[in-house]
């Protein structure tokens, strides 16, 4: 068999690269709820002597977020201060450090400064975020389980030859906990480029299982996990049409937790 080699790294051209993201979240521990939202996302990439990427990485709301709840509100404005945000990957696309991480602080700190002339006891929140954003280790823990970032960062680099190549990701059950799906990826070259698709079926862990307990008015014997991120490259542009990824928890027929997110 005649090897063909795709190699999905992230890699992108200069200048801006703009995205769309759209995140759906339905969840059906007890009462079922539901969130979705959307947003658009901008990349620009440098490229170091030691072939890491430094990604300036900015996120803009669609849309106002709703003010009948006041402190998820103010949360909501910390956190989309925290953007532009500057980060240092390999050359797969894995998060390696943020980049004049005191830079970041510094710019959030300014934009957040006249808060407390909207919102009543801000300062309290305020001070609360920052001492998160502080903690460089704890701050991006937490970055990186948004499921925009998740995507954003996945592009595992194989050669693929017809056969199937293991990798994982690990994705944030909101309020439960973090599970690595393990699973397999394959690629078929196209004219543009490449598509790849990536599929992981598991059983959650004891510990999450545990969680799910607590939470979910079903409690079945056994937990299940199906994930599948589909992605579309386009070479000559040096960026991703689209990456899509379906994260759905089933507990015997019923579903759980669903959450979609797509990047186009």
């Amino acid at each position: 068999m005649v090897e063909t080699r795709v190699q999905p790294f992230q890699k992108y051209t200069s200048g801006i690269h703009d995205y769309h993201v759209e995140n759906a979240l339905e969840i059906q521990f007890g009462e079922a709820k539901g969130f979705y939202s959307s947003y658009r996302i901008t990349l620009q990439e440098k490229i170091n002597e030691d072939q890491t990427k430094n990604w300036l990485i900015d996120k803009v709301e669609d849309s106002s977020f709703p003010s009948e709840n006041k402190f998820m509100e103010i949360l909501h404005v910390l956190e989309q201060s925290s953007y532009p945000l500057e980060i240092k990957v390999d050359e797969k696309g894995n998060f390696l450090e943020a980049v004049d991480h005191e830079k970041n602080i510094e710019n959030w700190k300014s934009k957040t400064a006249g808060l407390q002339e909207k919102y009543n006891n801000v300062d309290i929140f305020r001070n609360q975020y920052l001492t998160t954003f502080e903690n460089e280790a704890v701050f991006y823990k937490n970055k990186l389980k948004e499921p925009f970032w998740n995507i954003l960062l996945f592009a595992p680099h194989y050669v693929d030859n017809g056969e199937k190549t293991y990798e994982s990701i690990v994705w944030n059950i909101k309020g439960i906990g973090d599970i690595e799906c393990k699973g397999t990826i394959s690629a078929e070259q196209r004219n543009y480029g490449f598509e790849a698709l990536f599929t992981s079926e598991i059983k959650v862990s004891d510990s999450i299982k545990e969680e799910l307990d607590k939470k979910y008015q079903y409690q079945t014997e056994q937990y299940q996990v199906k994930l599948i991120i589909k992605m579309e490259y386009n070479s000559p542009k040096k960026q991703y049409f689209t990456k899509r990824a379906e994260f759905i928890l089933t507990g015997g027929e019923r579903t759980v937790y669903r959450e979609t997110v797509t990047m186009t």
